[in-house]
């Protein structure tokens, strides 16, 4: 009889359970956030389903890096990005953020000290390994408006780039 109304007890407790912070055993620790997350959602995706833009933070640095020959600058490539799209290019630029191992690649933003509109950095993927404040000649095929989901977009990537040395 005991082991009956034990079992009981406990059905009525884990029917109770409504999920994170509901529940008699359960304690209101989890914000929204984690709550989001706990339920299988993206950080940057809210409790009503929506998916909302990733956000990379790129702060433009002060540098300033001579194309080398056949290299294009950030600048013409932002200018022009239509002519180049599909095309194979070769661009010199400084690593001033390094990613590795994300989706099978390396991710890897650049910047030469040139600039068009409010486009100065430039975003790589590439299998080779570099270190941040390295000047590297890159070379790779250009995308334009990119899409990995989860709101993580990319206007203009340079795609499967190797090092040129």
């Amino acid at each position: 009889m005991k082991k009956l109304i034990s079992l009981l007890l406990l059905t009525v407790v884990f029917i109770s359970c409504k999920g994170p912070g509901t529940g008699p055993l359960v304690k209101d620790a989890f914000n929204k956030e984690s709550q989001g997350q706990a339920h299988g959602q993206m950080p940057n995706q809210s409790m009503d389903g929506k998916t909302h833009a990733g956000q990379v933070t790129i702060e433009k640095m002060n540098v300033t890096v001579e194309p080398c020959d056949g290299c294009i600058t950030i600048a013409k490539l932002m200018e022009n990005k239509k002519s180049f799209a599909g095309n194979a290019i070769k661009i010199k630029g400084k690593v001033t953020k390094y990613n590795p191992s994300i989706m099978g690649k390396n991710w890897v933003h650049i910047q030469d000290g040139t600039e068009f509109g409010d486009g100065f950095d430039l975003t790589v993927t590439t299998d080779a390994i570099v270190a941040v404040g390295e000047t590297v000649t890159f070379e790779g095929k250009i995308a334009l408006d990119k899409d990995f989901g989860y709101g993580y977009t990319y206007s203009i990537l340079l795609e499967e780039a190797r090092v040129i040395k």
